[in-house]
């Protein structure tokens, strides 16, 4: 994935109840885990925070799967959001 400073701003938006900077985004997403913050936790932000163009946009295909995962797609809430994006997962990736 592309971490330009766009995408790396667009991401530390979505924690804006944190205190992050932009090397902890780039920590998170390298590896996975940062000062308490996940990876996981950050697509969950993605998904509930953005539109699916937004998403296509700024995801590359293999954070899109990831993003799409059922490790993720449990953190949804509310529920309807995560059946939309649980039927989005089961047609482009079974």
């Amino acid at each position: 994935m592309e971490l330009n400073k766009k995408t790396i701003n667009f991401f530390k938006s979505l924690y804006w109840d944190y205190h992050v900077s932009e090397e902890d985004i780039i920590k998170i997403i390298e590896l996975g885990e940062w000062n308490g913050l996940s990876r996981k936790n950050l697509l969950s932000r993605v998904l509930k925070s953005c539109r699916w163009y937004e998403i296509k946009k700024i995801l590359s295909p293999e954070f899109l799967k990831e993003a799409l995962s059922e490790d993720v797609i449990k953190t949804l809430f509310p529920k309807s959001l995560a059946e939309k994006y649980n039927y989005v997962g089961r047609l482009l990736y079974e």
